[in-house]
């Protein structure tokens, strides 16, 4: 499932939106490219059209990252973040200004924008307060089975997670080093919570059983 649920390039599509649509042009990065840094002069709106992209702040030699989107989400460079391609990827860009005159004419696009936009809002929240809260290990169950409620897949043997992450991309989610994610995925395992199936790759034996895992993390 996309992080924000909502899908703008669909909106994009209709005949109605033709006008804004037209605002729009296509821009392509290689995975592992800044694509946007917070000093960023261009004021822009983007929509992911293909690959991943992940948002961050950044201080000192820490990394904390907010969102990592996926086709149909949006954000803007204005908002103080770095933005990194995860993946070879396309975006769809147009100026704010030019957006907002638009935007004026088409409240149904303007309504989903906002409901795009409160959904990375509340994320934003949720992680930091997991940072200012709970411990590595408590965010790291609880990434896992928020990840397998939206987009894992029922087996028979349990939930099946494709997180598409590698172990240091997982880590600047998490705001920890890649030694320490690793290590307490090593603990999940033994402790039958979760068991690796390929890289990035998991199956969760039992929902109910990680979810006490996580809430009983001190």
């Amino acid at each position: 499932m996309k992080f924000s649920g909502l899908n703008l390039l669909d909106e994009l599509a209709r005949e109605e939106l033709r006008d804004l649509r037209s605002l729009f042009h296509k821009r392509s990065f290689s995975g592992g490219a800044t694509i946007f840094t917070p000093e960023e002069r261009e004021s822009l709106v983007f929509i992911i059209a293909r690959g991943r992209v992940r948002v961050y702040l950044a201080y000192d030699d820490k990394e904390f990252s907010l969102a990592i989107l996926k086709p149909g989400d949006l954000y803007s460079t204005h908002a103080g973040c770095y933005v990194q391609a995860l993946d070879d990827t396309e975006l769809l860009l147009a100026d704010v200004d030019s957006v907002k005159q638009v935007m004026d004419t088409v409240p149904a696009f303007t309504r989903t924008m906002v409901r795009v936009l409160g959904h990375i809002l509340r994320n934003s929240f949720s992680i930091i307060g997991g940072l200012a809260f709970k411990d590595i290990y408590t965010r790291l169950m609880e990434f896992m089975l928020t990840e397998a409620r939206q987009s894992g897949t029922e087996q028979e043997d349990g939930t099946l997670l494709t997180l598409n992450l590698t172990i240091e991309q997982l880590a600047q989610l998490m705001g920890a080093s890649r030694q320490t994610v690793s290590t307490l995925l090593g603990d999940m395992v033994r402790a039958g919570l979760v068991t690796k199936q390929g890289r990035g790759v998991y199956l969760i034996p039992d929902m109910d059983a990680l979810e006490k895992a996580a809430n009983d993390t001190p």
